[in-house]
């Protein structure tokens, strides 16, 4: 049963999907809320199900899971992932740390509307604490712990920077985040632009975290693909003037090949990959880098919200 307070959202995502969504709500009511207890998944008549699988406050999960999709309709920049390292654990480990901070940043839009529409009562605020609670306990490691970083800053956003003693568990790892945290919120995430800024300036801290500590950086900033919120200035520019475009060694995971990734000039991020089937000639290169760069986005069919 969807909660009527919901429909008006997921109308409003609806009009944005060719695709019927359905929703599926089941599972007990475990007094205890976390982020993994939704997931979208497209079944077999093209319909997309959003599915809601602990009914311990319905409202709060379903509008989560709704919220991440309108926000993504909205212009906000689509996380993808266009490239391997060859290595499919080094790419599950990068892909995990860029998901857990591209929602970190996404969270703190999704909370203000829950808590604008009356969705986080105390029994959601308790049982949300449970959950992180519950995550945060899950292993005996004294080391630093990645998972516990990324776990303690979203505790951080959900709670409006005001999380739970339950920290004190795991000091090292909620000192990170509060500095994590401080950089998230120190400039409004009100605009795609804003959001796609956020997420870069998240990475690019996390990276320094994890190679002061001893551990290997992620390497998001040409591994992982954020469409890019362009000017319509920009948009009329050539390619160069805006974009590094670099044959990478990394492969592009649908063609095999050595993907060409285009970096910004700002602020180094990968904002697409073309998705060509062979190398340029250093004569097709030298033309691709001179086209306007709304004709190469436009003919590669490539993601870009207009600013």
């Amino acid at each position: 049963m969807i909660p009527e307070m919901l429909d008006p959202l997921l109308a409003d995502v609806q009009a944005h999907y060719a695709m019927p969504i359905e929703v599926a709500v089941s599972g007990p009511a475990s007094g205890r809320l976390t982020h993994e207890q939704s997931h979208q998944e497209l079944l077999g008549n093209n319909h997309l199900q959003v599915s809601v699988t602990d009914t311990t406050a319905v409202a709060y999960t379903l509008s989560h899971e709704l919220l991440h999709m309108q926000l993504t309709t909205a212009g906000y920049p689509p996380l993808q992932f266009h490239l391997t390292t060859g290595q499919p654990q080094v790419d599950q480990q990068f892909f995990a740390v860029a998901t857990a901070l591209y929602d970190a940043a996404l969270h703190g839009q999704i909370r203000a509307w829950q808590v604008a529409h009356g969705l986080f009562t105390p029994a959601v605020t308790q049982a949300l604490a449970a959950g992180f609670a519950e995550k945060l306990s899950g292993d005996d490691d004294t080391a630093l712990s990645v998972f516990r970083i990324l776990t303690a800053l979203d505790a951080y956003v959900m709670f409006d920077g005001r999380a739970g003693d339950w920290l004190a568990a795991v000091p090292d790892e909620a000192a990170v985040a509060a500095d994590l945290y401080g950089l998230l919120v120190d400039k409004p995430i009100d605009s795609p632009f804003a959001f796609r800024r956020a997420v870069v300036k998240l990475w690019r801290a996390f990276d320094v975290t994890l190679t002061r500590h001893g551990f290997q950086e992620t390497g998001n900033a040409e591994f992982a693909t954020l469409p890019p919120v362009l000017s319509a200035r920009q948009l009329r520019l050539a390619l160069n003037q805006t974009f590094e475009l670099r044959h990478s060694e990394m492969r592009n995971r649908n063609t095999r090949q050595r993907a060409y990734v285009a970096q910004g000039k700002g602020d180094g991020q990968n904002a697409f990959v073309l998705p060509l089937t062979q190398a340029l000639s250093p004569a097709a290169f030298q033309t691709l880098y001179q086209t306007p760069l709304q004709d190469v986005l436009q003919r590669y069919d490539l993601d870009y919200t207009l600013r």
